[in-house]
């Protein structure tokens, strides 16, 4: 499938020694060939976009640029030949970019941001239970794919290169156990790998993923994209080993992964001879790798994986033109088509960047940190090599030589000498070199670092002569620059949060038939128990698919007896802080579903400005003119206690009446002087108060 093939002068194949390659084992019919052929044609376009030139780059390919920006992030110095006479330079680089980036970086992840869900049903009516239950859902997934730190690459990765790619993938994989018989023999038995199954999130390398078209910006609108992974030959047998059969001779059916080879892969070729598959070698780096490549067509619904050349999907022999009509998207969304419902295809990537690159929105790919630090980062690095070269020639001065008749360029080094002849005069080197100059641009390019990123005194590198103006400046400027960032990063995990619930809704609300009764057949569903926090609690939910409810017509009275059932058994009381919920997965898979992500608290914590926000709603809303109007137990709850009460937030709180100790601390009551009562229900014990001015 991708490999370098060398022909002669006949057309023939040749391998690297100049042999001809010999034919592939592995001959599909003619319509697999046929779509091997049109795969191979794509791959070769996509790799070419990849290889071209563009200006948005300046002049150089993706990759290249890419290569480009992670030396700049890596601080890379390299290796070249330095002729010995010039060895005494400094070859060393400043860490400047790669410091600015990870001070980025490290602002942004102080706020992880998760995805919020919404939900309607298909009257357009919000459904919260089912909007907070896929959202417990949505985030338990993620936690278990290791989304934390998944997060801190995926934006380090729209940091350092031109796009950020994340991939959701629900995965199945088998694994060999053995098991202990009754009679004391052994028995190999195929199980599903829970440690690798499952929801997975995976940060894509800017080369696996080959877009179909660079002038489109939106992910979804792509005519086609290549996935290109090197994964072992061990994985590669648990995920597709016993899956797809070809019939042999004799009707005998073997095992289609068979024919993939660790390090090799295969090549269409045309020739007078016919369509035929040749054996070639993948990389010499390679040898004990499978290369996996998935093409993946929205527009037609089609998705095909080949494996070392081999073709991993669904084939009727009878009907081999239904190729194209047998392997759908895996990963696809549920929508409401008229009165009914249906799943389109959709792609399981989303891409973010740092900056937009084409103000027009046409180019998919963006300006990454690195990138816009190119220039300032080479000038900082040449300008600090000159100030150090001039401080050796300054401090170890060479010696210059009057007198004789050649003149070698390798004495001006420092502390150089050389031989003397007779009469020769012997003066050292006074050409004093102007460091001052070289410091100004270290200056200068420092400073424009600082402006086009952020600044060292967010960073905790405070300075001598910083006001607090300098500060609120930088804060200011840091706000802008992360306000951008921040959305285009929001938007990222937007999208992942959709693909997540399109993974819950394919795989978690389809049950399995099972028996009962002899003779009676029911669905089983899956339950799942998950963590979160609720106003500061930790909370344990209990998820549980039924099939009580599917056709049934529940009442609001129903309902509601339900829910103090399932109240009481767990436990009856919020303080264990557990939650049942049962959902009926037809319904569940039939609302409308879309996220959203607070960009802006992001921001805020990442800047500092959401605890002094938070400080500063505290002091007005218990301020004497305020307080009047505000329920102060609320109050202090949410800005306060809630706040800094970690999981158990109830342990803080006073029991029984706490009206008079409130009023008391904002200052609104006298010591002895009783509050007045207002009409209205009790609340958690307490009586609601209003305040005197």
């Amino acid at each position: 499938m991708i490999g370098n093939v060398v022909t002669n002068d006949h057309g023939e194949p040749l391998d690297n020694n100049g042999t001809k390659l010999s034919r592939s084992s592995y001959q599909p019919p003619k319509a697999l060939m046929d779509l091997f052929a049109r795969c191979q044609k794509d791959y070769n376009t996509a790799w070419q976009l990849q290889h071209r030139p563009f200006d948005e780059f300046d002049g150089v390919s993706l990759l290249e640029r890419s290569n480009l920006d992670q030396k700049t992030f890596a601080a890379h110095v390299g290796m070249e030949y330095v002729p010995k006479h010039k060895q005494w330079r400094w070859k060393g680089r400043k860490n400047t970019a790669r410091n600015k980036i990870i001070g980025i970086l490290a602002q942004v992840i102080a706020a992880i941001l998760i995805p919020t869900v919404f939900a309607t049903d298909d009257q357009e009516n919000e459904s919260r239970d089912c909007a907070k239950s896929m959202r417990i859902l949505v985030q338990e997934h993620l936690r278990r794919a290791g989304y934390e730190i998944k997060f801190i690459y995926a934006v380090l990765s729209a940091l350092v290169n031109p796009a950020a790619f994340v991939e959701i993938e629900y995965v199945e994989k088998m694994q060999n156990i053995k098991v202990h018989l009754a009679n004391g023999e052994m028995q190999v038995e195929q199980a599903i790998d829970e440690l690798m199954s499952g929801l997975t999130m995976n940060i894509v390398p800017i080369d696996e993923l080959l877009l179909g078209d660079f002038f489109t910006f939106d992910m979804q609108a792509q005519p086609y994209l290549v996935r290109v992974r090197r994964i072992s030959y061990d994985v590669a047998r648990g995920i597709y080993a016993g899956k797809y059969f070809d019939r042999a001779a004799g009707d005998k059916m073997v095992d289609r992964f068979n024919y993939v080879e660790a390090g090799k892969t295969r090549v269409f070729l045309a020739s007078q001879e016919g369509q035929m598959l040749f054996d070639i070698e993948w990389t010499e780096a390679d040898r004990t790798m499978v290369q996996e490549v998935t093409f993946l067509y929205r527009g037609e619904d089609l998705e095909v994986t080949w494996v070392g050349g081999v073709f991993m999907g669904n084939f009727n022999e009878e009907k081999p033109e239904e190729v194209f009509n047998i392997n759908p998207f895996k990963h696809r969304r549920m929508v409401q088509v008229g009165d009914a419902w249906g799943s389109m295809p959709v792609y399981r990537y989303a891409k973010a960047g740092y900056e937009p690159l084409d103000p027009q929105m046409r180019f998919a790919y963006y300006k990454s940190a690195a990138f816009k630090e190119y220039w300032d980062d080479a000038t900082l690095n040449m300008a600090s090599r000159l100030l150090i070269d001039g401080m050796h020639l300054d401090v170890l001065k060479p010696i210059l030589i009057s007198g004789i008749s050649k003149y070698d360029s390798q004495v001006i080094a420092p502390a150089a000498v050389a031989a003397l002849p007779k009469d020769a005069t012997v003066s050292p080197y006074q050409l004093g070199p102007n460091l001052a100059a070289a410091m100004q641009v270290l200056e200068r390019q420092a400073k424009d670092l600082e402006d086009s990123t952020i600044a060292s005194v967010l960073q905790g590198r405070m300075q001598s002569g910083v006001t607090a103006t300098n500060v609120v400046e930088a804060v200011n400027n840091a706000k802008k620059m992360l306000g951008v960032f921040g959305a285009l990063i929001g938007d990222l995990m937007k999208n992942v949060g959709e693909l997540t619930i399109d993974c819950i809704i394919i795989n978690t609300t389809v049950g399995e038939m099972r028996e009962e009764l002899p003779g009676s057949l029911g669905m089983r569903f899956q339950t799942m128990l998950a963590r979160s926090r609720d106003n500061g609690r930790s909370v344990t939910h209990k998820i549980v698919m039924t099939d009580r409810y599917i056709g049934r017509r529940i009442t609001p009275a129903q309902k509601r007896a339900r829910e103090w059932e399932l109240y009481e058994q767990a436990g009856g009381s919020a303080k264990d802080a557990v939650k049942i919920w049962e959902i009926n997965p037809y319904q569940f898979a039939r609302r409308k579903y879309s996220c959203f992500v607070d960009v802006e608290q992001m921001v805020l914590r990442s800047t500092g400005a959401d605890r002094l926000r938070k400080d500063r709603a505290l002091a007005v809303l218990t301020s004497p003119v305020v307080a009047p109007f505000t329920d102060p137990e609320a109050v202090v709850n949410d800005f306060a206690i809630e706040e800094y009460g970690g999981d158990d937030p109830d342990r803080y709180k006073r029991k029984g009446n706490s009206a008079d100790s409130i009023a008391r601390l904002m200052g609104a009551m006298a010591p002895g002087e009783k509050p007045m009562e207002t009409a209205g229900a009790v609340d958690a014990g307490a009586a609601k108060v209003g305040l005197p001015a």
